[in-house]
């Protein structure tokens, strides 16, 4: 089935074209392709075949010698690819493969001594790991995409990790699969617990230790050892642990025929199901739910207990819906064909040849290859009642009226009284096998068919033959008579025809239209001699109509069903069923329609007995179980009522001492209270004063802060005045003396590279200082991981140690069960040997009873004095009662006062309640103050979180005015630059060409669309990056005032990690503004070396 639970791949056989695969939706159950084989690989065994998770593709793994990998792609063209299974040359065996989950391209190989990683590809498939492996793989599964987990032949679980063997266990005692433990790990660790805990243990002996059926699901993975099946879950993302171990339990058969073969998890992964070599299909629950503490339990088989082997025998009875069958795995069932249960099952210790009901259902005959047993039916089992010296029985019929028995054996055939079980008659007179019988209506005739071609009618009143019907050369494997006059005897041939008698005279011939013209197996008529069914060994199932036309022919509908041969067929006792057994084992009820007028009329009261047999000792026994429990019963009921009244007479002593203590608590609550109130308002009290003296505080500081804000604006704005003012000084005086100086360029440019390089450094330095302190929050980053590793291995460890210990002392109980175990086993065999001692006891306690008759007579004058005892005693019974009566009324007086003390609890509770309500009061005028108390120290932390700001403000406007005086400098140094480009140009004023070129030329150096759109955007980006990089701090910081002190710590971690991306964003501005500086800083230094170069010219 593919992984998506929509198709199903059938791989079949045909006689002439071979093997091929045929694909069938399950939503409509209709086939979608034909996938044929490629031609040297159709008469090929097939040893696993797999969809590929995708769905898309089939894979098949043939068997030795070939070994190749043969997949199947789902496509248009039906495209096949081909490759070998090992490695060529090798003596190892491949027996099972595994597909990928995530790469459907991806294979695993496994086998004896071989576990190979493929790959597909358009040639082939390409190895792409051979592991080294000394086991014998016999089946795996992909867990994901680089996890493959492998079962070995010697009950080992190997889990491969990206082509690795990383941890190998024993798979019988695996509880749990760590991907994180590695193999020196888990050995050590299960070397500790085993020298802890060495407890004796019995050993679980394993038929077949392969590791089967490996299958991963969502939930986690399962596999199979020999009758049980091991679920494992997934706790974690690397941890799988073993929730559920599921057994086929050991019922009637062998244990090897309890192996496990094939394993399936529904859709829902809920149930499990799995088949065994006894074709017994077994549902399970896939994983213990918590409620349950178990995790070990038994497969449910799917439906009815079913034979295991060939189905040789059926009978069905007239009074009950049930069928008997006999089967070669040496079982006998009883069906109840109404509700589809199987009622009884027996297990022989030799095989059973043939099975019949009687019409009552009550008795049946069971054939055995050396004598005939008539047993009873129970409920439970089978009383043999008789046993007839009747070897190899080969048909046996009750008489329709239910008072006669025909076995037929070797060449006889014996008569029996259903009653008396006695042998009425021995019919003799067939040369070969008696094969057939069959009766006749009124029972008065007996019809038999032989091996040696001969059908004869008995008379059973005189033994001898009405009719003779012998033709040599055939066998007449089955005969069956009509149930009206006049008498027709059908039957059927060996050679595939069936004969119509009448009168010793062959009527008609018709042959059956099977394939070979094979034997008929068995046929079948109705009691209304209406409706016939035959079934021949190819198994076909032929209806043939009658009554039969004039021509002679007859007509045959097939209703095909079986695959092997059809051995019985029997019609129920009301004509509506058809019953077929077959050698598959497979026991097929048909309902036949349309049968109106076809079938007899019969009480329907007869078919409904619900009549059982059971013997008197088993029915004594429950009788005196019943009288027991019902005497028990009385007398628990008996020591109920007395329970009853004492605990009524304690209950009311505990009452009272409620009371007392109810009342004494009330008390110690007032004043409780009445001092809670007293201290309630002094801390009010205190709190209100406190809160005053806050307020006022906190005034005086704002209307400080506010004066010293403006105070310090005005001292700062007429700072800024005078720095304006200085700076028209400077730049008149630096006019005055550029025009006076023409040779100071130099020192200019010289000063200019220096303010630049200090600068540079500065930056340069800031940025080291950045890293180095993100470097050390990494570290102590890294410090606190480390610490909270070491904290969750500790925390393992003493979880580990716990569920140790736990399992310690389930070993112990576990060990102690065992023990009892053994005990009660051994009580019971004393038990049984005691019985058997008693048993024989009786027998010589029978032979002495004679000798116990004699005193009789000494006993008759006890049993006079024990009366005069017994008359005593009724006259204490008598006083007892008398007693009880006064005890009754006793008690009548203290449910009385028991009602008189309920009214008076009540009377206190309406006291008590007022008092509640209060207390209740006060509580919540409490809870109020303390609320409001609350509030009042979170507005204090606001409002020193609102200084903190302040000052953080003023801090930020002095660093601005830092930057403001760098500017102004820069813009200093910058008009003096232009003064001496000006002083230049002044040199041309007597030319006016000269002039005019020189004046472009100042204008393009200085004043050009470019050079200034560069100045401006360079200005606003600057204002606009310190702008951003304000609020980002100031963000950070109003983020942060808001989260709480007692955060955890990971929330803390997550605070240092926003603040380094933070930082390093502002790195990479700074990195940015710096690397402008030094372009700018380098056009500077060109255009100045220009302009002194055109100077000199």
């Amino acid at each position: 089935m593919s992984s998506h639970r929509k198709l199903l791949a059938v791989l079949e056989r045909h006689v002439k074209n071979g093997r091929f695969i045929s694909i069938y939706e399950l939503s409509t159950l209709k086939k979608r392709r034909h996938l044929e084989l490629p031609g040297n690989y159709r008469n090929a065994n097939i040893k696993q075949m797999t969809f590929t998770y995708d769905s898309r593709a089939v894979t098949l793994l043939t068997r030795p010698p070939e070994e190749h990998l043969i997949m199947l792609v789902l496509d248009k063209t039906s495209t096949v690819i081909e490759g070998r299974a090992t490695v060529l040359g090798s003596h190892s065996g491949a027996e099972c493969i595994a597909g990928n989950p995530s790469d459907c391209s991806f294979l695993a190989v496994g086998g004896d001594r071989t576990l190979l990683l493929m790959s597909k590809s358009e040639r082939g498939f390409t190895i792409s790991n051979n592991l080294k492996v000394t086991y014998r793989v016999t089946s795996m599964a992909f867990l994901s995409l680089d996890l493959l987990m492998v079962g070995t032949a010697n009950d080992q679980l190997i889990l491969v990790e990206n082509g690795e063997q990383k941890l190998a266990q024993k798979a019988s005692e695996a509880e749990t699969v760590d991907l994180m433990v590695d193999q020196e790990i888990f050995d050590r660790d299960r070397d500790a617990q085993d020298q802890r805990f060495q407890l004796p243990t019995q050993a679980v002996v394993l038929h077949d230790q392969r590791v089967l059926c490996m299958t991963a699901f969502a939930k986690g993975f399962a596999y199979i050892l020999f009758n049980r099946a091991f679920v494992f879950e997934r706790v974690s993302k690397f941890k799988f642990e073993r929730k559920t171990i599921l057994t086929v339990p050991t019922t009637l058969y062998a244990e090897p025929m309890y192996q496990i073969t094939n394993l399936a998890i529904d859709h829902k992964q809920e149930t499990v199901i799995v088949t065994t070599s006894h074709d017994q299909i077994y549902v399970g629950i896939l994983i213990v739910p918590e409620t349950l503490k178990t995790k070990q339990l038994k497969f449910e088989p799917l439906g009815v207990l079913i034979h295991t082997g060939e189905v040789i025998a059926m009978s069905v009875c007239a009074w009950k819906p049930i069928v008997m069958t006999a089967s070669r795995d040496q079982t006998i069932r009883i069906w109840n064909y109404e509700t589809a249960k199987v009622e009884l099952v027996r297990k022989f210790q030799v095989d059973v040849n043939i099975v019949e009901l009687n019409s009552t259902g009550l008795i049946a005959a069971i054939g055995f290859s050396d004598q005939l047993r008539i047993t009873q039916i129970f409920m439970d089992d089978l009383n043999i009642v008789k046993t007839y010296n009747f070897p190899h029985c080969n048909d046996v019929r009750y008489s329709n009226l239910g008072h006669l028995m025909a076995a037929a054996y070797d060449n006889n055939i014996a008569i029996t009284s259903v009653y008396n079980l006695e042998v009425l008659i021995n019919l003799k007179g067939h040369n070969g096998t008696v094969l057939s019988v069959a009766w006749t209506r009124t029972d008065k005739y007996l019809i038999s068919g032989g091996a040696e071609g001969a059908i004869y009618q008995w008379d059973l009143e005189t033994g001898s033959r009405l009719q003779e019907i012998v033709q040599k050369g055939t066998e007449y494997v089955t005969v069956s008579c009509s149930f009206h006059d006049p008498l027709t005897i059908y039957a059927g041939t060996n050679f595939g025809t069936i004969r119509e008698f009448q009168n010793s005279e062959l009527v008609r011939e018709i042959t059956i239209p099977s394939r070979n013209k094979g034997s008929v197996s068995d046929l079948c008529l109705a009691r209304s001699d209406m409706i016939m069914f035959v079934a021949d060994h190819e198994g076909n199932l032929f209806n043939m109509q009658l009554p039969f036309l004039d021509a002679g022919g007859g007509t045959f509908t097939n209703f095909r069903f079986f695959d092997g041969p059809v051995n019985k067929l029997r019609f129920s006792y009301d004509g509506t069923l058809l019953l077929a057994i077959s050698k598959q084992g497979t026991l097929a009820i048909w309902s036949m329609e349309n049968i109106d007028g076809k079938v007899l009329a019969i009480d329907h009261d007869l078919m409904k007995s619900q009549e059982v047999l059971i013997p008197r000792s088993q029915l004594n026994d429950k009788i005196e179980q019943i009288a027991n429990l019902e005497l028990r019963l009385k007398q628990q009921a008996e020591e109920f009522q007395y329970q009853l009244s004492q605990n009524e007479i304690f209950d009311g002593q505990q009452l009272q001492e409620v009371h007392r203590s109810y009342c004494s608590a009330l008390e110690e609550l007032k004043e409780l209270n009445n001092e809670i109130e007293a201290r309630h308002t002094e801390e009010m009290n205190h709190i209100t004063y406190q809160i005053n003296s806050i307020k006022e505080e906190h005034r005086v500081q704002l209307d400080t802060l506010a004066n010293q804000y403006s105070e310090r604006m005005l001292i700062e704005y007429q700072k800024f005045t005078n720095l304006r003012e200085n700076m028209l000084e400077l730049r008149e005086s630096y006019e005055d003396k550029l025009k006076n100086s023409t040779g100071t360029l130099q020192d200019t440019v010289e000063a200019l590279e220096n303010n630049y390089k200090q600068q540079l450094n500065e930056r340069k330095g800031l940025i080291r200082d950045l890293m180095k302190e993100m470097q050390d929050k990494k570290a102590e980053f890294i410090e606190y991981c480390h610490e909270v590793e070491m904290e969750n291995d500790r925390n393992m460890v003493a979880t580990q140690t716990e569920y140790e210990n736990k399992l310690t002392t389930e070993r112990n109980e576990t060990q102690m069960w065992r023990g009892k175990a053994g005990v009660l086993q051994k009580k019971f065999e004393a038990q049984s040997k005691e019985i058997d001692n008693l048993l024989e006891e009786v027998e010589t306690l029978k032979e002495e009873h004679y000798k116990s008759q004699r005193c009789i007579q000494k006993q008759i004058n006890n049993i006079e004095d024990l009366q005069k005892d017994i008359a005593d005693r009724d006259y204490a019974i008598n006083g007892k009662e008398k007693r009880i009566q006064d005890l009754l009324h006793k008690n009548q007086e203290l449910d009385k006062y028991k009602q008189v003390l309920g009214h008076k609890i009540a009377e206190l509770k309406a006291q008590i309640e007022p008092r509640e309500f209060q207390i209740n009061d006060k509580r919540k005028h409490i809870l109020e103050m303390e609320s409001e108390l609350e509030g009042l120290n979170q507005n204090n932390v606001q409002l020193e979180l609102q200084l903190k700001e302040m000052r953080d403000k003023y801090l930020s406007n002095v660093a601005e005015l830092q930057t403001e005086r760098h500017r102004a400098k820069a813009s200093r140094e910058c008009l003096n630059a232009v003064c001496s480009d000006i002083y230049y140009v002044a040199g041309e004023i007597n030319s006016a060409e000269g002039l005019k070129k020189a004046v472009k030329e100042l204008f393009q150096k200085h004043a050009s669309d470019d050079e200034l759109k560069r100045f401006v955007s360079l200005e606003a980006e600057v204002r606009d990056e310190f702008m951003r990089q304000r609020k980002q701090i100031e963000n950070v910081l109003a983020r942060y005032k808001t989260v709480a002190e007692d955060k955890s710590v990971q929330k803390k971690y997550d605070k240092l990690f926003k603040e380094n991306i933070v930082l390093v964003e502002e790195i990479e501005k700074l990195r940015e503004t710096n690397n402008s500086l030094r372009t700018r800083v380098r056009e500077d230094i060109r255009r100045s070396k220009k302009s002194v170069s055109m100077r000199l010219d």
